[in-house]
C-alpha cells in the first residue's frame, strides 16, 4: 500500500488538471460514428482497471486493483497517462486505508471527487468527499453505529451544487440509496434525504447513482429475484421506473450509473441470454454500447461491458472484460452529437 500523499498535493493536483486543456489530436485510437474509443490501463495493475467518472473537462477518476491480489487505489487521470498517486483518505495519525475508489467528479474549477475508502483500523467502509485537495468522510447516520453493526457505505456521484448520491448498507446486505445535500461550511450538518427501497413496490434494495445539477437523480432498485430495474427523476419528486428495451426486447436487469445535464443516463444491462452490455439512453432511445475487444468471459468476476460515467458532452468512460483482464475505457462523442447538443 503506497502512503497516504498530503492534503497539499492533492490540492496541487486539483489545481493542475483543472488548468490542463486536452487536445483531440493527442489519442491516437479508432474514430468512427461512435467516437473515438481507446483503452487506459493505470501501470499500477494493468490486469484491473475501471473508470468511473469524467468532468467536461476529461478529467476522469477510478481505481487499479482487483480488491485480493492489489488492493483497490483509487487514482485521477488527465488522458493518456497523467495519473495521481492520491489515495483519496483523511484517516487519524497511524491508521490507513486498505481500499480506495473514487467514483465521481463534478464540473468546478476545482473538481470535487467522490467515491469511498475502507479504514484498516476498523474494517467499515466510508464515503468520502474531495474538495479542494481536502479529504473527509461522508457516512450517513442511518447506516452508521449503532443501526448497522459493520457500515458499508458508498458515495458515486456529485454535482456542481453540493449535492452527491449514493447508499449504504443494512445488517442483511440491503443497500438504500440516498442523496446528501452538503454542508460545506460544517459537513457534520449536512443533510441525508432517503430513498429507501420501500419508494419502489418489490424493492428490497436501492443504490442512488449520480445526481445533475437539475436535481435529477437516476439509480436503480432490486427485487427478490435479484434482478435491477432503472429509476430516474428530480430529487423529492415521484421516480420514474425503466427497463432498458432495444428492438423490442426487454433487458432482464438494467443498473443505470451516471447521468448528465442533457438526461442522458447511461449503466450496463443483462439480456435474455445472460450476457451483460452497455447502454446509452440519448435522444429519448436506448443504445447498445459493447467496447471493442469486450468479452463474456468473466475476468477478475467481470464480463461485457459496464459504462459507469457521462459528463455533459456526452463522453463516457467505464469498463469491460477481454476475457482476461478488466481494461478502463473512456469513448469520446461525436464531434456533430456536441454540434447538435450546442443548437
Amino acid at each position: 500500500m503506497k502512503p497516504k500523499v498530503s492534503t497539499g498535493f492533492a490540492c496541487r493536483l486539483l489545481m493542475t488538471v483543472a488548468a490542463i486543456a486536452l487536445a483531440p489530436a493527442a489519442f491516437a485510437q479508432s474514430s468512427g460514428a461512435h467516437g473515438s474509443f481507446f483503452v487506459l490501463d493505470n501501470p499500477g495493475d494493468p490486469n484491473f482497471n475501471q473508470l468511473l467518472g469524467i468532468n467536461d473537462g476529461h478529467v476522469i477518476v477510478g481505481y487499479f486493483g482487483d480488491g485480493t491480489a492489489i488492493p483497490n487505489n483509487g487514482y485521477v487521470l488527465v488522458p493518456k497517462n497523467h495519473y495521481s498517486v492520491e489515495n483519496f483518505t483523511n484517516l487519524p495519525s497511524g491508521d490507513f486505508a486498505s481500499q480506495t475508489q473514487a467514483i465521481g467528479i463534478n464540473n468546478r474549477r476545482f473538481p470535487d471527487i467522490v467515491g469511498f475508502y475502507t479504514d484498516h483500523a476498523t474494517g467499515f467502509t466510508h464515503g468520502f468527499l474531495d474538495s479542494n485537495g481536502v479529504q473527509s468522510p461522508i457516512d450517513d447516520p442511518a447506516g452508521s453505529p449503532p443501526n448497522v453493526t459493520s457500515p458499508v457505505q458508498n458515495l458515486l456521484g456529485i454535482n456542481d451544487f453540493d449535492k452527491a448520491a449514493g447508499f449504504w448498507t443494512d445488517n442483511n446486505g440491503h443497500e438504500h440509496g440516498f442523496v446528501v445535500h452538503l454542508d460545506t461550511h460544517s459537513l457534520g450538518l449536512s443533510k441525508f434525504i432517503e430513498i429507501p427501497p420501500t419508494t419502489f413496490a418489490g424493492a428490497v434494495a436501492t443504490q442512488a447513482s449520480d445526481i445533475t445539477d437539475k436535481d435529477q437523480v437516476c439509480g436503480f432498485w432490486t427485487d427478490a429475484n435479484g434482478d435491477n430495474h432503472g429509476f430516474f427523476g428530480r430529487l423529492g419528486k415521484t421516480f420514474s421506473t425503466f427497463n432498458v428495451k432495444i428492438n423490442d426486447t426487454t433487458a432482464t436487469s438494467t443498473s443505470p450509473f451516471g447521468c448528465n445535464d442533457e438526461r442522458e443516463i447511461v449503466g450496463s444491462f443483462t439480456d435474455s441470454n445472460g450476457n451483460i452490455h452497455g447502454f446509452i439512453f440519448a435522444h429519448r432511445r436506448f443504445f447498445q454500447f459493447d467496447a471493442a475487444g469486450s468479452s463474456q468471459t468473466p475476468a477478475f468476476g467481470v464480463m461485457g461491458t459496464f459504462i459507469n460515467g457521462v459528463n455533459d458532452r456526452g463522453d463516457i468512460v467505464g469498463f469491460f472484460s477481454d476475457g482476461t483482464k478488466v481494461n478502463g475505457f473512456v469513448n469520446f462523442a461525436p464531434a456533430s452529437d456536441r454540434d447538435d447538443d450546442q443548437n
